[in-house]
This record gives structure tokens, C-alpha cells and sequence, in this order.
């Protein structure tokens, strides 16, 4: 009895041996039956078709998004996103997103590879991700950033020798005109509400201006006033120095002629600034009329770039109403995009130099000085041991997208191998 026992306890080990053998081969099997063999989508173009354009002030309408493979279809109808308001802001960059499927998923699959484009609508691919293992493939695209017009100043007129007009909303600069007569004497810009027209007024005679409104980001411009009223200057009053033409500094702040007044005054040399205490402002910054200058050795306003306080400045070189002013943020010196620190950190106007992030992007200054220093870079750059793009047009840097070449840029827009 007790043999027989043993006998059936030692089978039924073997049989649970056998089983658990039997269950280790097919675990190890069945990740050959489960490979993905399906075919890979290579690419997908996207046909975009935008109702009403975006436009500041307008209601936040609908676009369409249709696709030329039929393969593929539009599992979740493009929507916009990341957008709070009932209306479109200035400044605003649209961004669309959808899902696109593979309408037989046991043959087709999307991957990361699987190169999406878009035409229409100024639209361009932002971001893309692969979902459902394959099956479905998040597409986001973005459009131009939103402009639209602006309105005409208001309330403008003459206080003394200086030009004034209202504000204008979402205007960071304006055009200004003044005529003598019926005949146009010059055309200025002006960061302010106000321009000092003086400098220009060398010879007697009725005075009267127009002027509209810019915005530098999108490049909008509103509509001219009409003519504002009269200034009468008698030939007696006339300006005696040199023409802004002629090198002159800062219509906006310009003394008149010669004379040894507090403020700016000029010479044949250059301008200069004369403090309430009589003495002139040297080797430092001063601060006037909403705008930095320099004021180097003998107290002349320089200009163009300007190394100082182990930073390098730019000051604005051309006769527009604020020559001599300390720039900010991007600008453009002889074909090459330079960012300057726009932020009042203690190192406002300060030339950036490496990584930097603005209006949501990223960008490479050169940090070398034969780049030239702090110059924006393009196109593909190898940084820190790693690979990039920076758009050709623009600078920006290119993530989560294909790069020229058909490689893939992570969310670091580092290129992968």
C-alpha cells in the first residue's frame, strides 16, 4: 500500500514537471508569433483648409484636415487647442490637433518614423505621436502667429516744437510724417506717443504731421491720420544746428542748435548730455525720454555696438528719433540676428550668447567670437555632442518632427541616429 502511494506521489510530480516545461517553451515561443509584421505607414500628407483665417479680434472658427492616403482616416476631426479665448489675440500662434488611424490595422501601423506634412493654411507640422500601439497617430500642426489691422492714433497735436498722439493698442512703434506746407520734410519712427520734431525745422513756415501705427512682431501697420493742425515757426525760431541727416543724434531729445542748455546738445563732434548741475554725463549710462544711452569719454552718445560692464551692447546707429538708444531683444546688424536681454534683470540690453528661450522657442547663439559672437545659428549644428536643426528661415529650433534629411528629432530636438 505504502509503495503504491509513492509510486502515484512520483507520477504526478512528473506530470507537473511536463506541464511546467510545456508552459516555459510557449513563453519563450510565443514573442516570435506576436512580432509586428505589419507594414509601416512611411508617410502622410495632410491637405488643410482654413474657413476664416485668424485674425485678431475674430471669433476662434473651425479648420479642416483631410488626407490623401486611403489607408488612413480621420479618427478625430482637427480642433484647435491651448486657446482660452472666445476671440484670436495678437501674438497668438494657432495650434490644430487630430487623430489619424490606419483603417486596417492588421496590416498597416503607424511609427515614430512614419514622415507627416502638411500644406495649406500657412500650416506646418508642430508635433506628432504614435498611440494604440501602432494603430493611431496624434498630429498637431500650428499656423502664423495671429495680426490683423490697428487702429488710426486719436487726439494728436502739437505741444510746442513736439508731435503727440494717443496711444494705440497693441502698436509698439509708429510712423511719423511731417510736412512743411504741402511739401514732406521727413519720415521718422518712434518708439513713444511723442516725437521732437525740431532737429528737422531749418527753415520758417507752417508745420504739420501725420502719423500711424506699427507693430514690429507681425509687421502690421494701420491707417495715416489726416493732417494735424498748424505750427507756425517764424524764420527767426528756426533750427540752427546740423540736420539729423547729417549725423546728428536723437530727435526726440535734441536741444536746439548749439546752445549749452541742460539736456542733449550737439556739436560738430557729436552729442552730448548736460546734467542740472552743469557737468556732462561721461563714461556711464544715462536714462532719458524711456530710453538708455551711453555716454563715453568727453561725454559724446555713442553708438552701434558698445562693450562695457563685460557685456556688449547695442545702440541704435541710425537717425530714427531714438538714435544712440540701448536695443533689446532681436535685431538685425549686417545680415546676422543678434538677441538682446530684453528683461530688467540688471544686464538689460546685454548681448545672449548659447541656449536661449523666447516667444516659446528655443535658439543657438554662437557663443565663439569668430561666429560671429552671439550671432543666431541655422540649420544643422553639432552642440555639446549632440545634433540639431534650427530652422533655416527662422532659427527655431525643430522638435518632435523630421528634420530635412527624414531623421527624427525628440522633444529635446536632439537628432536621432
Amino acid at each position: 500500500m505504502g509503495k503504491t502511494t509513492d509510486i502515484r506521489r512520483i507520477e504526478a510530480i512528473i506530470l507537473c514537471l511536463a506541464f511546467c516545461q510545456l508552459a516555459l517553451c510557449q513563453l519563450f515561443v510565443l514573442p516570435a508569433f506576436g512580432a509586428d509584421n505589419r507594414e509601416k505607414v512611411k508617410s502622410v500628407k495632410l491637405v488643410v483648409s482654413v474657413e476664416e483665417k485668424p485674425e485678431v479680434g475674430k471669433a476662434i472658427g473651425t479648420v479642416k484636415v483631410s488626407v490623401s492616403d486611403d489607408k488612413i482616416e480621420i479618427l478625430e476631426p482637427a480642433r484647435y487647442i491651448d486657446t482660452d479665448d472666445e476671440v484670436w489675440v495678437r501674438g497668438e500662434v494657432p495650434v490644430v490637433r487630430m487623430e489619424l488611424a490606419v483603417k486596417e490595422n492588421t496590416k498597416y501601423r503607424f511609427t515614430s518614423s512614419t514622415k507627416v506634412t502638411s500644406s495649406g493654411g500657412r500650416s506646418e507640422v508642430k508635433a506628432k505621436k504614435v498611440l494604440d500601439g501602432g494603430d493611431v497617430l496624434r498630429v498637431e500642426l500650428r499656423f502664423p502667429k495671429v495680426t490683423g489691422p490697428l487702429e488710426e492714433p486719436e487726439d494728436y497735436y502739437w505741444d510746442g516744437r513736439r508731435a503727440r498722439w494717443a496711444e494705440v493698442e497693441d502698436a509698439d512703434k509708429y510712423e511719423v510724417r511731417l510736412y512743411r506746407g504741402n511739401s514732406q520734410v521727413t519720415t521718422v519712427t518712434a518708439n513713444s506717443t511723442s516725437y521732437y520734431f525740431y532737429p528737422y525745422m531749418n527753415r520758417g513756415g507752417e508745420y504739420t504731421f501725420r502719423v500711424r501705427a506699427l507693430n514690429s512682431t507681425d509687421g502690421a501697420k494701420g491707417g495715416w491720420t489726416d493732417k494735424s493742425e498748424e505750427f507756425y515757426l517764424s524764420s527767426g525760431d528756426v533750427y540752427q544746428g546740423a540736420s539729423p541727416e547729417q549725423g546728428s543724434g536723437n530727435g526726440n531729445n535734441a536741444g536746439p542748435g548749439t546752445q549749452k542748455q541742460v539736456g542733449w546738445n550737439q556739436d560738430t563732434s557729436g552729442w552730448t548730455y548736460r546734467q542740472a548741475n552743469g557737468s556732462l554725463a561721461q563714461n556711464t549710462w544715462l536714462y532719458v525720454d524711456n530710453n538708455w544711452f551711453y555716454l563715453g569719454s568727453g561725454g559724446y552718445m555713442k553708438t552701434g555696438w558698445l562693450y562695457v560692464d563685460n557685456n556688449w551692447f547695442y545702440l541704435n546707429p541710425i537717425s530714427d528719433g531714438t538714435r544712440g538708444a540701448m536695443k533689446t531683444g532681436w535685431v538685425l546688424v549686417d545680415n546676422c540676428w543678434y538677441y538682446l536681454n530684453p528683461v530688467s534683470d540688471g544686464t538689460r540690453g546685454a548681448m545672449k550668447t548659447g541656449w536661449v528661450l523666447t516667444d516659446s522657442h528655443w535658439y543657438y547663439l554662437d557663443p565663439v567670437s569668430g561666429g560671429p559672437l552671439g550671432s543666431r545659428k541655422t540649420g544643422y549644428q553639432n552642440i555639446g555632442g549632440k545634433r540639431y536643426y534650427l530652422d533655416a528661415h527662422t532659427g527655431i529650433l525643430w522638435t518632435e518632427r523630421n528634420v530635412p534629411d527624414g531623421r527624427w528629432a525628440d522633444k529635446d530636438g536632439v537628432i536621432q541616429r
